[in-house]
Parts: structure tokens; sequence; C-alpha cells
């Protein structure tokens, strides 16, 4: 599981950089992403103090976010390789509850790693610009 999940971090990664968005974003929720963001920076501190309760409560802000993200994306149309990563991403938070409930911190922190990458290769492709 944990090479499954490592080699869909590199194939995110990997082609990522292939894609570059020319869609209108300014409909898209900041709040949504301001959540995730949060959540996202907090998991793996959290994960690392054993703290699982505060982990999981991270992680569905993070599921949720992905799922509320691939419905904004998927209402755009045009938009096939940002449902994909909102899906994959939706994937790993998966595997990180599953982790995170089974009391596996090991694996959960490794897929979290996995999770940011995603994070990061979508906005490198999806994110405005700021100014």
């Amino acid at each position: 599981m944990r090479k499954r999940v490592v080699f869909l971090g590199v194939v995110l990664a990997m082609t990522g950089s292939l894609v570059f968005a020319d869609i209108d974003l300014s409909d898209f929720d900041d709040d949504v992403m301001r959540g995730m963001d949060d959540a996202n920076k907090d998991l793996q501190p959290v994960m690392g103090a054993g703290n699982g309760e505060a982990a999981i409560a991270d992680a569905e802000v993070l599921r949720d976010g992905f799922k509320w993200t691939e419905d904004y994306f998927v209402k755009k149309g045009g938009t096939d390789d940002a449902v994909k990563f909102a899906r994959q991403s939706q994937e790993l938070t998966a595997s990180i509850l599953k982790s995170l409930a089974a009391k596996d911190f090991d694996t959960a922190t490794t897929t979290a790693r996995t999770l940011a990458n995603s994070c990061k290769t979508c906005h490198d492709s999806y994110k405005p610009l700021t100014k």
C-alpha cells in the first residue's frame, strides 16, 4: 500500500507540470481552500504528536474539501486533470483516515506527505496567480 501511495504521488507530480489551466476561477470558494490549507499544515504535526483525534478532524476537512473541489471542477467542465487531482487526493485522504483508525501514524504521515505534494502539483496548474 505504501508503495502505491508513493507511486501515485510521483505520477501526480510528473503530470502536474504538463497542465496549464486557462479557466476562470473567480468563483472558487477561497474559504474552502484556506480551511484545507490550514488542515494540511496542521495534519503532520498533530500526527507526529500522536494526536489521532485532531489528525482525523484535519483529514476530514481535507476529504470534504477535495470532494467540494471535485464537484467544482466537474461543473466547470474541460478540467479533467483538476478533477483527477481532486479524486486522487480523496483517495490519499481516505488512506490517511484508514491508517489513523488503525493508529498507524507512520503510514498516515507518509501518505500525508504524498498528499501535500499532490496539493502543490494541482496548485502549480490551477491556483490563480496573486498580484
